[in-house]
């Protein structure tokens, strides 16, 4: 069983939003490559389409990684276009920062009820600077444990923490077959210092033979909106 764990890190934003990317996906296969753009400082690496196990959504997952050469404060605004060129479905995720030169993820969940068939897929980067990150006070580690995957982060700090935001998608044969998140924590979003705990991702992936993980933290400060 392969596994590969990509490090990011959550943080509070201290100034104003920045930097803007859009891109388009047709999405007529189930995996697609945007175009690089070095301008914005996030290069996109990886584009899924996934189907959940129960056909009630549908995720549409971007893994990118932090180039700006700064730690970053990121969301993006996801939309499922249909053959008409009309926005059907609209969607919002963000990660309270990324350390620089780290792999992350953020996605849209859309209803199969409402996306239908054919759709197209639309996403646009927000990034800001920040000055909180706590990457050096966490630690986490996966391994499988049977049709699963369990992962347990450290908070190495005296101090409470934001929650430890785990993010992953599963393949099988070179195909993502599954995609899941969980927090980490000991309380609601707060992760006490010096604790460790554990959660379990991929109840429902099915049969997978590997999978990418990346991670966020945050100082336990107030989330600032986009």
């Amino acid at each position: 069983m392969k596994k590969r764990i990509f490090s990011s890190v959550v943080a509070v934003g201290v100034s104003l939003i920045s930097l803007v990317l859009c891109t388009f996906c047709d999405c007529a296969g189930l995996t697609a490559f945007a175009a690089e753009s070095k301008d914005i400082g996030i290069r996109v690496d990886f584009e899924y389409v996934i189907p959940d196990s129960f056909n009630w959504c549908t995720y549409y997952v971007v893994v990118a990684t932090n180039t700006s050469g700064k730690d970053i404060a990121v969301s993006a605004d996801f939309a499922a276009i249909d053959t008409n060129g009309n926005v059907i479905s609209k969607t919002h995720d963000y990660a309270e920062a990324v350390k620089k030169d780290q792999q992350f993820i953020l996605y849209g969940q859309f209803q199969n009820k409402e996306i239908g068939s054919g759709v197209r897929y639309q996403y646009q980067y927000k990034t800001s600077d920040t000055e909180n990150c706590t990457y050096t006070s966490v630690d986490l580690d996966a391994s499988n444990i049977g049709g699963c995957v369990e992962v347990s982060a450290t908070n190495y700090s005296e101090k409470d923490i934001q929650g430890v935001g785990v993010r992953s998608v599963f393949f099988r044969n070179g195909k993502a077959v599954a995609f899941d998140t969980v927090n980490i924590a000991d309380v609601g979003y707060v992760f006490y210092g010096g604790s460790t705990n554990s959660q379990v991702l991929g109840h429902n992936a099915g049969s997978f033979d590997d999978y990418i993980i990346t991670y966020t933290s945050a100082g336990n400060q107030e989330i600032r909106d986009f």
